[in-house]
């Protein structure tokens, strides 16, 4: 499927700061600014800046740094939330207000008349003021679907201009939420963005699935931070729109391991080695048949290029390795051995248990077998994985 154009939203320091026991610093928050920026995301979610005198500093100094991306605040459906938000010079505010009846009848103590006069004042108080508005339902998708069109269609005569489909609690499916989108799409005209959360999992392939029904744009963090188990990453997202739905490839994906260890840095959360594009793992291959035939083809088990992202893939030396694997990490580095002894060390590594051999320790391991080594230059060492004519995923 392709898809002509698909907005990406930043949300790291809003949503991402949400994420239980994060709280970026200010310098932390303009450099994560400039590198999303520099990535390439159309719009930068720079915080809530009704919330703290700390908060509203921040996105003022992101608001007046001269990014490309245009830059939102996050509102209440209160006209004292916009004021702020005027103050920040943002060029979008966010509102939102949870249309779900359980929600209008216990926290709000509201009926949908009066929420909507609210709603659509906020709408029009903040388009007076020469803002751009999306309107979200929180809970949008647990919300009466008629609830939410007849909000809809009353924002859209107060002029918003995008509406928000939130998975707030993370409970849809793929299939689920293409036809909430669908639906919302049909009745309303309206362009929609989707904030999918990722409590099963899925926050990715809803927000897929939510572009292929009509949905234009996608809320994300670095890392998929956010509340709970966070929202959709902004890496896979980004890596999937451009590879699986032929969107053009204007994002700079060589940012991308420097954005996410800048980020987890900042947030005290490590990135898991099986994360998707920026993980330890994401390119380095393991078991024997699988290594024998990358050293072919590395499209036999590769569908993202290692280059792509401005990395280099590897093979992995534990008991799961064949023999090409030891042979490659022999020649990368400048080692001959007999065969004897190349089957010797091929046993040892095969009786590996919970590890795995780096360079050094391979060297190290060669070396107490043999006593003595013929080594080419050191320029050899850390090459990357078919440096020859395989350096290129198709």
């Amino acid at each position: 499927m392709v898809v002509a154009s698909v907005q990406l939203l930043d949300s790291t320091l809003r949503e991402g700061e949400q994420t239980p026991g994060v709280n970026f610093s200010l310098k932390e928050k303009l450099e994560i600014a400039t590198l999303v920026d520099q990535f390439g995301v159309d719009i930068i979610e720079a915080g809530h800046p009704a919330i703290s005198p700390q908060i509203k500093r921040a996105v003022q100094r992101i608001s007046r740094a001269g990014h490309q991306a245009q830059i939102l605040a996050h509102c209440r459906a209160i006209r004292a939330d916009i004021d702020v938000a005027i103050d920040c010079d943002v060029d979008w505010v966010g509102i939102f207000f949870c249309l779900r009846n359980e929600a209008l009848e216990d926290r709000y103590r509201k009926d949908l008349g009066q929420a909507l006069a609210l709603i659509t004042d906020v709408v029009e108080y903040a388009k007076a003021h020469g803002l751009k508005v999306r309107y979200t339902p929180e809970d949008t998708v647990r919300s009466p679907i008629d609830n939410v069109v007849k909000v809809a269609l009353a924002c859209k005569a107060a002029g918003v201009d995008r509406i928000g489909v939130a998975d707030t609690v993370g409970v849809m499916t793929p299939l689920r939420m293409y036809q909430f989108v669908h639906l919302l799409r049909e009745r309303t005209g309206l362009e929609l963005n989707v904030h999918c959360h990722n409590d099963l999992g899925m926050a990715v392939a809803n927000s897929l699935t939510a572009v292929e029904a009509g949905a234009r744009l996608i809320d994300t963090t670095v890392n998929g931070l956010g509340e709970r188990t966070g929202i959709a990453p902004l890496a896979e997202t980004a890596m999937a729109l451009a590879l699986r739905y032929g969107m053009e490839n204007r994002w700079e994906f060589p940012l991308l391991p420097q954005l996410s260890e800048v980020v987890a840095r900042a947030s005290r959360i490590p990135i898991p080695a099986q994360a998707p594009v920026v993980g330890r793992n994401a390119f380095t291959h393991n078991a024997g048949l699988h290594v024998s035939a990358v050293l072919i083809d590395p499209s036999h088990y590769e569908s993202i290029p290692a280059e792509l992202v401005g990395r280099t893939r590897d093979v992995a030396l534990d008991k799961m390795a064949g023999r090409p694997t030891l042979t490659y990490r022999l020649d990368r580095l400048g080692v001959h051995v007999s065969e004897e002894l190349f089957e010797e060390v091929f046993m040892r590594i095969k009786a590996l248990r919970k590890s795995q051999l780096d360079d050094r320790q391979l060297l190290s391991l060669v070396t107490k077998l043999s006593g003595g080594l013929s080594i080419l230059p050191k320029t050899a060492v850390g090459a990357p994985l078919g440096a020859d004519e395989k350096t290129t995923a198709p």
